[in-house]
């Protein structure tokens, strides 16, 4: 028996460890792909305005998720949450429906420029992700359970508020779309990964990275 159990554990270790690792190679490879399109871009001899311009603004779009670890996990806590859902054909429109929640945020925080409390709201994202992720994975999840996944998913604004509080307005056009691109890439491969963790391994990864957050913050 006790055997089972320190295998058991070391199997759950292993899940964490996978989880973190998976997530970091991800958000790697989507800098990385960014970086090296956006200096081929560059590099290029024609167009000078449309390689300055639009294509600067959808290229740096792509990567402004992956520039903050709040945003990174909360995206792929998303994933994660979707995952859960039941039945399986609403989990398209839960990420489609963060996504607007994002592109809503990233309106309201470049044209209002209001910032107090965002930073906080975001952090408070990440817990209640955790919590949705949690209270989800229980076979008898109800409406509180769903109540939270919804209340994770609407509170994605505020992490658009802040790339729009960063954001010049005359770049939104081609910024808008790049951050969607980026998010949807992020939402995505938590939903991969969420298919290979436990979810109560989904939940304590948020929790930890939100605990982070605060003593960095």
């Amino acid at each position: 028996m006790l055997c089972h159990n320190i295998l058991r554990e070391n199997s759950m270790a292993k899940q964490l460890l996978t989880c973190f690792a998976s997530a970091a190679v991800t958000g790697r490879l989507i800098a990385f792909f960014t970086v090296f399109v956006s200096g081929a871009a560059l590099a290029h001899s024609g167009g000078a305005h449309f390689d300055t311009g639009l294509l600067t603004f959808f290229l740096s779009g792509i990567a402004h998720p992956l520039t903050g670890f709040d945003h990174l996990v909360m995206l792929i806590g998303v994933g994660f949450i979707a995952g859960q859902i039941k039945p399986r054909s609403q989990q398209l429109s839960l990420m489609f429906v963060a996504l607007l929640s994002l592109l809503l945020g990233l309106g309201c925080g470049a044209l209002t420029g209001f910032s107090i409390g965002i930073e906080a709201m975001i952090l408070a994202s990440v817990f209640v992700a955790a919590v949705a992720i949690y209270q989800l994975q229980s076979s008898k999840a109800g409406q509180l359970a769903k109540g939270m996944a919804v209340a994770a998913v609407a509170m994605v604004m505020f992490h658009g508020w802040a790339h729009g509080l960063e954001a010049p307005v005359d770049s939104l056009i081609g910024f808008a779309p790049g951050m969607l691109v980026g998010a949807s890439l992020l939402i995505t491969a938590g939903y991969q990964l969420g298919r290979m963790v436990n979810p109560k391994w989904q939940s304590a990864l948020l929790a930890i990275s939100g605990v982070l957050l605060v003593i960095a913050s």
